[in-house]
């Protein structure tokens, strides 16, 4: 039996951890637990991406990715940041991008799992575009500490900090520390950005062209 859908949100934990070790020889077993994807999933999406031609078999029955250009180009058209993610505004008031960058540096020192994405965290690890929102990637139970943390206050219209419940935690893989801030994967950062209004295919181009390869 096929998946049908690989961009679901647990086949695209599979697909981001291919994307993020495109050489990588997986077994179907190692490829679940990096995943934390049961193996009857990965083993159905592994087969449907046989199939479609998007990895192949090695000699040894591993697993690998035959064309990582054309699976992050395919997620990338499905992926839409805005209708997948619980987006919450907020308004704080910072000159730049380097204000609440400073802010999140000390929120590590409480253990809370959160990444920047989008523009801001693009303009960490490849800048195109000057950010004007930031968009940080939190689990739902620490909206609360988020808030009194960032000194964030919630507003309906005209907000620059947006507290982003993901829609799946697989957006926290491979998350990377740039000036003391966690932010998201490169591939996750494409992905988001490449159908995202205000330049945001551009800076996901940008980023593809600088950091990933391929």
């Amino acid at each position: 039996m096929n998946v049908a859908n690989i961009f679901s949100p647990k086949a695209s934990r599979i697909i981001r951890v291919l994307l993020t070790h495109p050489k990588h020889k997986w077994s179907v077993l190692g490829l679940s637990k990096e995943a934390k994807v049961g193996y009857g999933h990965t083993y159905r999406t592994i087969k449907t991406l046989l199939k479609i031609g998007l990895c192949r078999r090695t000699e040894t029955n591993k697993i690998i990715i035959t064309n990582p250009s054309e699976l992050l180009t395919r997620w990338a058209n499905y992926h839409d940041f805005t209708l997948l993610n619980e987006l919450s505004a907020y308004y704080y008031p910072f000159k730049d991008i380097n204000d609440l960058i400073d802010r999140l540096s000390h929120v590590n020192k409480k253990d809370l799992k959160y990444a920047l994405t989008l523009h801001a965290g693009a303009s960490l690890v490849a800048p195109y575009v000057r950010p004007v929102n930031v968009h940080i990637y939190v689990k739902r139970m620490n909206i609360g500490e988020f808030k009194c943390l960032l000194n964030l206050q919630l507003t309906e219209l005209g907000g620059n900090v947006f507290l982003v419940v993901p829609y799946d935690e697989g957006v926290f893989y491979n998350v990377q520390n740039v000036r003391g801030v966690w932010v998201a994967s490169n591939v996750q950062l494409y992905v988001d950005l490449y159908n995202y209004p205000a330049r945001g295919r551009e800076a996901a181009e940008y980023l593809r062209k600088r950091l990933i390869g391929f």
